[in-house]
């Protein structure tokens, strides 16, 4: 929503809580329209109509998370959407290409699940437990935000490029180009980085190693 938006924004919570019976102060409506405000002024009113005409909750005075899921969905709902732009990807796109989708958690999850290359190397038989697993992981990350994710996901033409010194292709954009490339510009950062004990207190002393038995410690 624009700030042009606030006061139709004011006037349909004041509307709602008249339904409800609830004394909407102004402290109330900023906690509201600061939840909201990302979205478009006509799907926050859609989500509203919604929830008061759902015989499940709309007895009760709607919490923004509650206008958030009428909007976006559950989220088991946004996984299996996201799984089906994957699943969708693998078949049109392949492993060779490089790929960035439009949703950064597709990254984040696919680097856990081993990445873009071993995903479309997944046989028709275990393909129901992939999806289960990114299902899983989807939600996970919806739940707590991942630290980072990659900027994009290597295929096989690239990994073998640039192995031998040849001209890399441009990646493929999977669904809207301009989200894609957002999430190339926000991705990077180190992968979860393993190391023993010594390594650890080795690089924080900056000191070179002894021997190396003790890098096996």
């Amino acid at each position: 929503m624009k700030t042009g938006d606030m006061p139709k924004f004011t006037l349909m919570l004041a509307g709602l809580g008249e339904l409800y019976g609830k004394a909407i102060s102004v402290f109330l409506t900023e906690i509201y329209w600061q939840a909201l405000k990302d979205f478009e002024l006509q799907d926050v009113e859609k989500a509203l109509q919604a929830h008061i005409h759902n015989p499940d909750c709309g007895q009760y005075f709607p919490k923004p998370a509650d206008v958030v899921r009428f909007i976006e969905g559950s989220g088991e709902t946004k996984a299996l959407l996201a799984w089906a732009i994957v699943e969708k990807a693998m078949h049109q796109v392949g492993s060779y290409q490089t790929v960035i989708f439009d949703d950064h958690l597709i990254h984040a999850v696919l680097e856990d699940m081993g990445g873009w290359i071993k995903l479309c190397s997944t046989t028709l038989e275990a393909l129901p437990f992939r999806a289960n697993e990114f299902q899983k992981r989807y939600i996970g990350f919806l739940h707590k935000k991942p630290e980072r994710h990659p900027k994009y996901l290597v295929g096989i033409t690239e990994t073998d490029n640039a192995k031998n010194g040849f001209e890399i292709e441009p990646p493929v954009l999977v669904g809207n180009a301009k989200k894609a490339e957002e999430v190339m510009l926000t991705g990077g950062g180190t992968p979860l980085a393993i190391q023993t004990f010594s390594q650890a207190i080795r690089n924080a002393m900056q000191l070179p190693s002894q021997t190396k038995n003790e890098d096996n410690l």
